[in-house]
């Protein structure tokens, strides 16, 4: 006689933790976290520095996204060309990018190599060249960059939701780059004297992440220890508030789709309901099954996808409904947006919260499984004044969320009668079925 064998108990996963980065403060006051990732031989690296682009003067906006693009362009160590071909020697790739909060420049290297990619990643923010042609050639690029992202619907859209969202006395309502107006105004000077104010390691951040060994500070020390910039003034990071509801129609005339964005100014990551949005924002617009794609994209057909992006700024942030739709679909697309909003009618489901609750922890290892993932989290944490240890303490909050919880908190969040629209279309087809849905569109060119 057999014996039956009985099955195993299978407990549930345990809750996974993010690794808390080793740290060291240099005399100079930047601050560098490493992150040991065994078998992660590219490093990924970032430097991310307290430059907001609320330090701008508002007339030669854009100086910070072409001072960052200079960088790379020869230092007083490697001249010209010299400076990237170095950078190839080694096996690097050097980029970043100006942000509302900060800037940051990144570089990916062979871990053999790491002690000579900071030596270059030093040279960078520490003696560029920023001579006149190089200046003058990325002001040109940003200029055609201006102008492609203004002939993009969605893009237009975003632009133009920001700028609904947020009043425009803050920097957050505008394009981070500056426009072609502010971009134009841009000399060699103000870009010279943007490096010398805001190119300091107080208030800056160095992220290294990769297979490493404690020699890493050693070299981050070598590296970075002798940089030092004078004082300068206060730095000022903006918080923005919200701006009254508006409904805006930006005319592309023939187009056969119209973009839209229907939201709100939200919150950040230190309003004590964020995970609860993320459950709610995950279960109305995040998942391909989820409220808005599953009413608007596949019971209708009105769109190729629907979603709710929540996105947060170091204060404050934006979440808005987004989709591209047919232009003789839009007002009923629109108006049945809003519905599913309507949580205080329709509250999320039990069902709903634990997919959302278990896909964002169960992701987790998997988007933080390598160096790259890794350091791009961590510094744009740091870029928003949060600390990396948010991570574990988001993963734990998430496991607390209940539907009565989320339904609250997107409820408040989303208020189906004072949401902002922005649609980008034909206003000529757009106009009046907005309208007669109850939209008091106002017409922009």
């Amino acid at each position: 006689m057999r014996r039956a064998e009985q099955r195993p108990h299978v407990k549930a996963a345990p809750l996974w933790h993010f690794p808390e980065p080793a740290k060291l403060w240099l005399d100079n006051g930047l601050q560098v976290l490493v992150n040991h990732r065994l078998g992660q031989h590219v490093a990924a690296i970032a430097l991310v520095l307290d430059a907001p682009l609320s330090e701008e003067a508002t007339e030669i906006e854009g100086v910070a996204t072409i001072t960052q693009r200079c960088l790379d362009e020869g230092t007083r160590s490697h001249p010209g060309t010299g400076f990237a071909e170095r950078l190839e020697d080694i096996g690097a790739v050097l980029g970043g990018s100006a942000g509302y909060s900060a800037s940051e420049l990144s570089c990916d290297v062979p871990v053999s190599q790491l002690p000579a990619a900071l030596q270059l990643l030093a040279e960078a923010v520490r003696e560029p060249e920023l001579l006149p042609e190089d200046v003058h050639r990325h002001q040109t690029l940003r200029l055609a960059e201006i102008e492609n992202t203004l002939a993009n619907s969605a893009q237009r859209a975003q632009l133009a939701f920001r700028s609904a969202c947020v009043p425009g006395r803050f920097r957050t309502a505008r394009m981070a780059g500056g426009t072609a107006t502010t971009v134009a105004e841009v000399s060699t000077n103000d870009v010279v004297d943007f490096h010398r104010r805001y190119y300091r390691p107080d208030g800056a951040t160095l992220i290294i992440s990769g297979n490493l060994t404690n020699a890493v500070f050693r070299d981050a020390e070598a590296a970075f220890g002798a940089w030092s910039v004078p004082a300068p003034d206060n730095i000022r990071h903006q918080a923005p508030v919200s701006r009254r509801q508006h409904c805006w129609l930006i005319d592309r005339p023939g187009a056969v789709q119209a973009d839209i964005r229907l939201g709100t100014f939200g919150i950040d990551r230190g309003d004590p309901r964020w995970a609860d949005v993320q459950v709610a924002t995950y279960a109305l617009g995040g998942a391909f099954l989820s409220r808005l794609n599953r009413e608007l994209r596949e019971r209708l057909g009105y769109t190729y996808g629907a979603h709710l992006v929540n996105s947060p700024m170091r204060d404050g942030g934006l979440i808005s409904v987004q989709g591209s739709f047919r232009t003789e679909v839009v007002a009923d697309a629109v108006s049945r947006a809003r519905d599913l909003l309507d949580v205080a009618n329709h509250p999320l489901t039990s069902t709903e919260v634990a997919d959302a609750v278990a896909y964002a922890n169960g992701v987790a290892p998997l988007r933080y499984s390598t160096a790259q993932g890794v350091t791009d989290r961590i510094a744009t944490l740091v870029a928003d004044g949060v600390n990396p240890e948010f991570v574990n303490t988001n993963a734990l909050a998430l496991t607390r969320v209940t539907p009565e919880s989320a339904t609250q908190a997107i409820a408040e969040l989303l208020p189906p009668d004072r949401l902002s629209l922005v649609v980008v279309g034909d206003a000529s087809a757009l106009a009046e079925p907005l309208r007669a849905a109850g939209w008091a569109m106002t017409v922009h060119s």
